[in-house]
């Protein structure tokens, strides 16, 4: 029979690599939801709508992400 303070260890190693595991696969699983820009309708969006996001730059916000699977 295993020791117990043994025993709680490997529980504990096997615990945090099936936590690691699992929010690596939900990281992946979330970033399949990102809506994808090709970089011409990201241009194309920019000219129609640049100067009236810029008229108010309180109401607005714009953020560009890059985000590299």
């Amino acid at each position: 029979m295993l020791d117990a303070d043994f025993e709680e260890k490997v529980r504990g190693i096997i615990r945090e690599e099936i936590n690691k595991a699992l929010n690596n696969f939900l990281v992946k699983l979330k970033l399949e939801f990102i809506p994808y820009v090709f970089e011409e309708e990201q241009k194309e969006i920019e000219n129609l709508y640049t100067e009236e996001l810029l008229d108010d730059n309180e109401k607005d916000i714009i953020i560009t992400r890059e985000i590299k699977i």
